[in-house]
């Protein structure tokens, strides 16, 4: 065996360990992130669960251009009446506190209800 092959090609065994001790690292990461590992808890939330409320934040909507901040309490108000199934009742709010036409509002609803709290 002539020393080429015997350093595995002109590949420097210190390069060939760092190679597979990063390959190595990448795989634990990823196998860790697929398995779970630490706990990982959501924007806004603590490990237990608690956080804030997503009904004491105010929330900004951008319809065709034009910004709109609603209120916390009109937010929250918007949030509840879509959780208890009554869009119509959410749009019809929504466009008292914004003066947005009907269709814009309802959209705004759906999408709205689309993501969820």
């Amino acid at each position: 065996m002539n020393e080429a092959a015997a350093n595995l090609s002109g590949f420097p065994k210190e390069y060939a360990f760092l190679l597979l001790g990063t390959g190595l690292g990448f795989f634990l990461g990823w196998l860790v992130s697929r398995i779970g590992g630490p706990a990982r808890t959501a924007p806004g939330r603590t490990a237990g669960g608690a956080g804030i409320p997503s009904d004491a934040q105010p929330v900004d909507v951008v319809v065709n251009g034009k910004m709109v901040r609603l209120p916390s309490d009109t937010a929250a108000e918007i949030r509840r009446l879509i959780r208890d199934g009554n869009p119509g009742g959410a749009v019809n709010r929504l466009r008292e506190a914004t003066g947005l036409r009907p269709a814009e509002a309802k959209a705004v609803i759906d999408s709205l209800a689309r993501i969820g709290d």
